[in-house]
């Protein structure tokens, strides 16, 4: 048995590299209220290089820079509208109705996140006193509850391009926008070149203790940095968490490549068990169904947690894994020889 916990409930159980470790020891601090800290000002200036921006802002969650992106480019009374399942409609706690006093108008998203123009046709308000103003689009990518699924660049062009006909703002809550780009093989400025807000998560795939980035325009992250202030992220010496993005961006974003092959091999061995389904998985999440093996979700848990292996339900016998920094090619082994051992 391997004595070290398998955590793979989700990729924000990452622990920081060592250089990671040594980065937030020397750091150069300042006081990034008054924007002087040379360690953010350095990850700012290049992660908004790297995605294809004017500016960037330094968040403590992907939360945070969620309800920055939404309520600094719409008004109070606006409508958003977004996939059914994503991450800012179920696990943001009503933040963009509570603090944006916006109202959100799901779709039922083709092939679990996809929306497409003529979808858009139909979700965009008419202009009519009795209805809300549509003014911004968010999309996921990739889609957690899609099962880590990334937009292709043509569906991505093909909804900018209509947002945009529309007048409409574009915010793409990217937390895992790395592993879009990873996974697709192209540069991530391209996955949201026609984005007029971006967030990403730098505590997921990127393995660092804290912190996501928003991007866009100079006029966008300045209205930003005012809702951060307001939601209380002012943050002091804040470069002893930045320093660890750096490290990120300059050498966690290739090995995303790691998760996904871990993955696969995961999904494959999932498979050869009867009993178990698994769903198509093209990046680091694995979305599987355990019903055909007759017992509860909570004793399969339970099995698995007695062989070190820590995994999450999202319904009684959905289970979803995520493999991420740590999770090694022999922990893959071992989990399915485990498996193969309890139910094969």
């Amino acid at each position: 048995m391997i004595k070290e916990k398998i955590d793979l409930r989700s990729d924000t159980v990452t622990h920081p590299t060592e250089e990671m470790m040594e980065a937030i020891k020397n750091a150069k601090l300042g006081d990034d209220v008054f924007g002087d800290d040379p360690t953010v000002i350095e990850l700012q200036e290049k992660a908004a290089k790297l995605l294809g921006k004017e500016a960037s802002l330094f968040v403590s969650s992907g939360t945070m820079g969620n309800i920055c992106g939404l309520v600094s480019q719409t008004n109070k009374g606006d409508e958003v509208i977004l996939e059914k399942n994503s991450h800012i409609f179920l696990h943001e706690v009503a933040s963009s109705a509570v603090i944006g006093g916006l109202q959100l108008r799901t779709f039922s998203g083709k092939n679990d996140y996809l929306l497409t123009p003529e979808m858009l046709d139909d979700l965009v308000r008419s202009p009519d006193v009795h209805y809300p103003i549509s003014s911004l689009v968010t999309i996921e990518n990739t889609h957690n509850m899609a099962g880590g699924k990334p937009w292709k660049i043509t569906e991505l062009n093909d909804i900018f391009s209509a947002a945009k006909k529309k007048n409409l703002k574009i915010h793409v809550d990217g937390a895992r926008i790395f592993n879009a780009a990873i996974a697709l093989g192209v540069p991530v400025s391209e996955l949201v070149k026609g984005a007029d807000s971006v967030m990403f998560c730098l505590s997921k795939g990127l393995a660092c203790p804290i912190g996501s980035m928003i991007v866009g325009s100079q006029e966008f992250i300045d209205k930003a940095l005012r809702t951060r202030k307001m939601l209380g992220g002012g943050m002091r010496q804040v470069g002893i968490i930045a320093a660890p993005g750096i490290v990120a961006l300059d050498s966690m974003i290739n090995r995303l490549a790691d998760d996904h092959k871990n993955a696969q091999l995961l999904k494959k061995g999932l498979e050869e068990i009867n009993g178990i389904t698994t769903r198509d998985c093209e990046t680091n999440i694995l979305f599987t169904d355990i019903s055909g093996l007759k017992i509860t979700g909570k004793q399969f848990k339970a099995d698995l947690a007695k062989h070190n292996i820590i995994t999450s339900s999202r319904w009684d016998t959905i289970f979803r894994f995520v493999t991420h920094y740590g999770i090694e090619k022999e922990h893959i082994e071992y989990i399915l020889e485990t498996l193969h051992k309890l139910y094969g």
